[in-house]
């Protein structure tokens, strides 16, 4: 079966973790080992990243998203992210996938 895995700061991963959505806690110095762990897994249908993180390793969210046809990396803004959302989630699945929704 596949699944959905969040990979983020402690905080964020706590709140998704009580919706049901299975996290690592990682940093910005691990961040790329443990995608990757998370990738070799292969039950990881959407992985989401935060976007603190996802800035260290954009070349990587870019070569799964467009060479992967097992997983999709989306990024979010960690809990105590200012930015906010910026953009709606369907935009952020349509960059994802490549295709309008």
């Amino acid at each position: 079966m596949k699944r959905i895995y969040l990979l983020g700061d402690v905080d964020t991963v706590s709140a998704l973790r009580l919706a049901g959505v299975d996290g690592v806690v990682s940093d910005a110095d691990s961040v790329a080992r443990d995608l990757q762990e998370l990738l070799e897994r292969g039950d990881g249908a959407i992985i989401v990243v935060t976007r603190d993180l996802a800035e260290k390793i954009p070349e990587t969210i870019v070569d799964v998203n467009l060479n992967s046809p097992e997983s999709v990396i989306i990024e979010i803004p960690c809990i105590d992210d200012t930015r906010g959302f910026g953009r709606s989630i369907i935009d952020y699945i349509t960059e994802a996938l490549g295709i309008a929704v």
